[in-house]
């Protein structure tokens, strides 16, 4: 990589994200949300870089990328309401044209920037592709693995403040009776769900716990075993026989990665 310091990127990111505030409190309280998430992933994103004792500029790689992973998510909730990619567009997409209108990496070398725009660009798909290279895995996994642990932490925080603090923007499915027993099976097999089958609110608890057998490096699984992830999600479902099934294997799989 070029020298630019990461810090020029965090400063265009602050005034970017600022242009979003404004009078209404939903649009506020949700791009607060995704401006949190955003500030927290790239922390991680440099964790688990160091944790694979990747390069100095590696790490700084990283750390960009977790920085500008959502940034199509201020535009989309802006100009649609919602987070929902499949109601609006694709976020990854749009922060992409974001990052290129703005020229924010022409001063990075080009593997530098392809490598940055391939993350960003899949960091949201149901799998990766089997023809990425070793440098691109990493970097792939790397912010994939970041996201999804402060996405846990975003659901975990919302779920003691859901009766007080309702977000419909994250409370947006019923709260019926019950959950699809194939989404269960999917779970168990370690099968990818697709987040558009989800019909309830137990439905989208199988979907995020879903999420440990996609995690990659041992620095995630220790993350989510220290912060009772797995405990926390199967207190929200139904207790039953095959819910306490589901948490024996999952806390089986947490072990073997720690």
């Amino acid at each position: 990589m070029e020298q630019i310091t990461v810090k020029e990127y965090y400063s265009w990111f602050n005034s970017y994200v600022k242009e979003f505030y404004g009078e209404d409190s939903v649009v506020n309280q949700n791009i607060e949300l995704k401006e949190i998430h955003t500030l927290k992933v790239a922390k991680h994103a440099v964790k688990i870089a160091k944790s694979l004792k990747l390069k100095e500029d590696e790490i700084d790689m990283a750390e960009i990328i977790g920085l500008f992973h959502d940034i199509g998510r201020f535009e989309q909730f802006k100009k649609y309401k919602t987070f929902k990619d499949y109601l609006s567009e694709n976020h990854a997409t749009l922060g992409i044209r974001i990052l290129k209108e703005n020229n924010i990496l022409e001063n990075l070398d080009e593997k530098s920037q392809k490598i940055i725009i391939k993350a960003i660009s899949l960091h949201n798909t149901k799998e990766l592709p089997n023809n990425l290279n070793e440098e691109e895995a990493v970097f792939c996994k790397l912010i994939r693995d970041a996201d999804k642990l402060d996405i846990f932490r975003i659901i975990i925080e919302y779920e003691r403040e859901r009766q007080s603090s309702p977000n419909p923007a994250l409370d947006n499915l019923p709260f019926t009776p019950g959950y699809n027993r194939e989404l269960l099976q999917d779970v168990l097999s370690g099968r990818k769900i697709n987040n558009n089958s989800l019909k309830n609110y137990n439905d989208r608890k199988l979907y995020e716990i879903s999420w440990i057998s996609d995690l990659n490096f041992p620095f995630s699984f220790n993350y989510i075993k220290e912060k009772e992830v797995l405990t926390t999600l199967i207190n929200c479902l139904p207790q039953n026989e095959e819910i306490n099934e589901l948490q024996i294997s999952l806390k089986k799989y947490i072990e073997s990665f720690t």
